[in-house]
């Protein structure tokens, strides 16, 4: 796999945490400081939980390409979804926000926000070996997720308006072309 669908990847991951930080930023008011704090723990854990998942896929992959193709594709159309329905909620209802001041809470949103990357890193398992993919997928992971949480940590302070359907519909776009791509067109 080559950088360019890392980084897709990447982008795929971080829209949501984007969304859900610009949402906690909008109800609890932190320091752009402690943001930058908040969006390198954020991106930290969800390197960790991607990279715990794809051991995890190594050791239960087949080394059979059909087999190991077709788990890949089938957690990542799963994920594709579960980040689907929740685009599509009704608009009255408020979201959920958390106080991203205390730094427990942070770690717990960073661990509860990445249990989708947990899942793509286990399908993602299941096609590359951990050890040879280890920094091409964590450095543009953190990159992006640093980035992406810091931005939405400024939209919610700066009570900026954020089209969240469209952020995620294009958020499930890019994971499913990566699905594809990887399941069907990859070595």
């Amino acid at each position: 796999m080559n950088i360019f669908e890392y980084i897709i990847l990447s982008f795929a991951l971080s829209i949501p945490v984007m969304v859900t930080l610009r949402g906690c930023a909008l109800k609890n008011r932190i320091r752009l400081t402690r943001g930058l704090g908040v969006s390198f723990l954020i991106a930290v854990e969800h390197v960790l939980l991607l990279l715990s998942g794809m051991w995890v896929g190594n050791m239960l992959r087949f080394d059979i390409p059909d087999y190991d193709n077709l788990f890949f594709l089938g957690l990542m159309v799963a994920v594709a979804l579960r980040m689907f329905f929740p685009a599509f909620r009704k608009k009255e209802k408020e979201r959920v926000s958390y106080d991203i001041a205390r730094w427990s809470t942070v770690v717990l949103l960073g661990i509860a926000s990445g249990v989708n990357t947990l899942f793509v890193g286990l399908g993602f398992g299941f096609r590359v070996d951990v050890g040879n993919e280890l920094w091409r997928v964590a450095i543009p992971l953190t990159v992006v997720m640093f980035l992406l949480g810091y931005l939405g940590i400024m939209m919610g302070r700066r009570r900026k308006q954020m089209r969240e359907r469209r952020w995620q519909l294009i958020d499930v776009l890019f994971l499913l072309v990566f699905a594809i791509k990887g399941a069907f067109f990859g070595n």
